[in-house]
């Protein structure tokens, strides 16, 4: 039976994972209607460039903080393998699924008999 601290934390990091990934597919999908927004509020092409500029850069964090998010199973980076992120629904290092909230029983054998 594996510890319930290794299955919350396990737990958290899969659900902060998952946070960061809706994270930026939300600023990605919000580009047009907030970019026709400001068009239609404004009507000037500067406030228009600086509400781009803004979502430019929440886009960029964004997909920093998904890239180099960390798989709790392997510990290596979810999504990078090398220069280039591949935003995949497992761990392009050992597959763990995006949707796996639990340790697979054979895993939770092993931390229970390593943890003293």
């Amino acid at each position: 039976m594996s510890d319930p601290t290794t299955d919350l934390s396990y737990t958290q990091a899969m659900k902060r994972l998952r946070h960061r990934r809706w994270f930026l597919w939300g600023i990605i999908l919000i580009y047009v209607p907030v970019i026709w927004l400001s068009l239609r509020v404004t009507g000037s092409d500067r406030a228009t460039a600086i509400v781009f500029a803004v979502w430019l850069l929440l886009v960029c964090v964004a997909v920093v903080r998904a890239a180099f998010a960390l798989c709790p199973r392997c510990g290596n980076t979810f999504h990078m393998n090398g220069f280039v992120p591949l935003y995949l629904r497992q761990c392009v290092h050992c597959q763990l699924h995006i949707t796996e909230d639990s340790l697979p029983a054979e895993e939770a054998d092993t931390e229970e008999e390593t943890s003293p």
